[in-house]
């Protein structure tokens, strides 16, 4: 069956549609890339095989990020592009919801795939919408404090400059541990790295400690900051199951 490859803008948005010439569709899956990658190199190698199995897939640039890449991500420094990062987080996902309402509101709902700082994306998300299916956080965490700090400190910036009060207090507006009460999703599968060292798995265990329930998962792979074929097939099982 052939499989078709749709790259366009809508509503300014870069994004690519993977599906086969079938009707109907198994469901909505949206796939989201890392930081500072694209639409094609963080996210074709799982958007090509769910769209094989029947899925209906679209992979979006992040904000800045990709054809629509702006300063910071162009010639800032790496303090520059860390001090924007929560903002490329809150707008991908604000972008995602409105693609959903406007352009695919044919599926009532979608399930969401997000590598590294694409799950982020997944996670808050989850407290901005409720037509979420199946989350899916891939070497991610929903600790954004934690992260923040984490990924100043291992750039080799001082945390107690780079941290403003205002800085803060916007990291703790998007927080999913602070908004616990909003996050809405049917499952959520996590999967994170025992060697990660960009990304910690440590505050994601943390969180299914605490918040865990019969909806959650979680699974560990023997990887660093990276997505392997082991975790590619657990994922492809998960959404298809």
């Amino acid at each position: 069956m052939k499989l078709t490859l749709e790259t366009q803008v809508v509503e300014s948005i870069p994004l690519i549609e993977y599906k086969r010439d079938n009707y109907p569709y198994k469901g909505l899956v949206f796939i989201q890339h890392g930081y500072e990658s694209t639409k094609e190199y963080g996210s074709d190698y799982l958007a090509l095989d769910l769209a094989r199995r029947g899925f209906f897939v679209v992979a979006i640039d992040a904000y800045k990020h990709g054809e629509r890449i702006l300063e910071p991500y162009v010639t800032g420094t790496a303090e520059d592009r860390l001090n924007e990062a929560f903002v490329v987080v809150k707008r991908t996902a604000l972008d995602i919801i409105r693609l959903h309402h406007n352009q695919y509101k044919e599926f009532p709902t979608f399930d969401f795939i997000g590598v590294s700082l694409g799950g982020m994306v997944g996670y808050y998300l989850a407290t901005k919408t409720n037509r979420l299916g199946k989350l899916v956080p891939v070497i991610s965490t929903p600790d954004f404090q934690h992260q923040a700090y984490h990924a100043v400190g291992a750039a080799g910036l001082d945390t107690t400059t780079f941290f403003t009060s205002d800085k803060l207090d916007f990291i703790a507006s998007l927080n999913p541990l602070n908004r616990l009460d909003k996050m809405a999703f049917q499952s959520l599968f996590a999967l994170v790295g025992d060697r990660d060292e960009v990304v910690p798995k440590g505050p994601t265990e943390a969180f299914f400690e605490a918040h865990g329930d019969k909806r959650m998962r979680l699974a560990s792979f023997d990887v660093g900051h990276s997505v392997s074929r082991p975790m590619q097939l657990a994922i492809f099982d998960y959404i298809d199951q």
